[in-house]
């Protein structure tokens, strides 16, 4: 049977709520960059970077415009590096319920940290944001070791490997895994993603890159559908879990992860639906109206009577 693939979903058009649960393995630790709820730091239109103000950055908000220049991008001074040490030694993994083992499993050195082609030179001067925030002073410094290529044809892009064991008890029956994961700043094209399955085949998705003009810095939820048979692999009493995902944008001088995961629920968006805002907004002037109406005619309505 061949993989059945959904489209990578970007760009959710209203604020939203990502919801995380049925994680099985995660890359990276959701922290909002490292950023956490970003205090004080404005994105490059000017606005708040947690544009909501609630929870850590996340979908829709925006990757923190530093130096306030109004661009976030390579050679603009908005190096970071909040990375754990876990992190820098591509040990930040959070396995899941049923998860027995994540040996082999690697990437998050590319967490967490403004992943730009100035990185080395601000570094070397001591430029690298690594804490801090404008409301009680920025420290800058000298970041970790920057991650070294994914692969040879991939210089300075991203590449995250999982590898773990599952317990079948757990999970008896064979059931959609979702690739998710949460990045910022993808503008320049080309820009795809590339997934090694379990059986060695591969598959090319394109990305949707954001528009620069209006969405500087934009931070982005997507989700990959595979099949189970996609991840997994009969190892007798455990499924083998493995994938290996490479994001190839060799034209890409600036761009940030805060984590990848397979689970078994995709990322959600919660807004509040437009059927349902408008419907509350007729209601309310529904009963307005009915009530000036009578107001007019001198009557007082009781309680539970029309």
């Amino acid at each position: 049977m061949k993989p059945v693939w959904m489209a990578v979903l970007i760009l959710m058009m209203t604020s939203a709520t990502i919801t995380h649960a049925g994680s099985l393995i995660r890359i990276g630790d959701i922290d909002g960059f490292g950023y956490g709820v970003a205090p004080g730091f404005r994105a490059a239109n000017g606005g708040p970077a947690n544009l909501d103000g609630v929870g850590v950055l996340d979908n829709k908000d925006f990757l923190p415009d530093i130096n306030r220049d109004g661009n976030v991008a390579t050679g603009s001074n908005d190096e970071f590096d909040f990375r754990s040490t876990a992190e820098i030694n591509n040990a930040s993994v959070f396995a899941g319920v049923g998860v027995t083992s994540t040996t082999g499993t690697t990437g998050s050195k590319y967490t967490d940290i403004s992943l730009a082609r100035t990185y080395d030179a601000r570094s070397a001067a001591g430029q690298v944001l690594i804490g801090g925030n404008p409301n009680v002073g920025l420290v800058r410094g000298t970041g970790g070791p920057f991650p070294d290529p994914s692969s040879d044809t991939l210089p300075n892009q991203p590449g995250f490997v999982f590898n773990f064991v599952a317990d079948k008890s757990v999970y008896p029956t064979p059931t959609p895994i979702f690739f998710n994961l949460i990045f910022g700043d993808y503008d320049v094209t080309p820009a795809n993603v590339t997934i090694t399955l379990a059986n060695n085949s591969t598959k090319v998705l394109g990305l949707t890159t954001q528009d620069n003009s209006v969405a500087n810095g934009l931070i982005q939820a997507a989700t990959v559908t595979l099949l189970f048979s996609d991840v997994f692999t009969d190892g007798g009493s455990v499924w083998n879990g493995s994938l290996k995902v490479d994001f190839v944008a060799p034209n890409e001088p600036y761009t940030a992860f805060d984590y990848v995961e397979l689970s078994t629920v995709p990322l959600i968006a919660t807004p509040e639906p437009p059927a349902l805002s408008m419907m509350s907004i007729g209601l309310t002037a529904v009963v307005l109206a009915v009530a000036l109406q009578r107001r007019s005619r001198g009557r007082v309505p009781r309680p539970g009577l029309s």
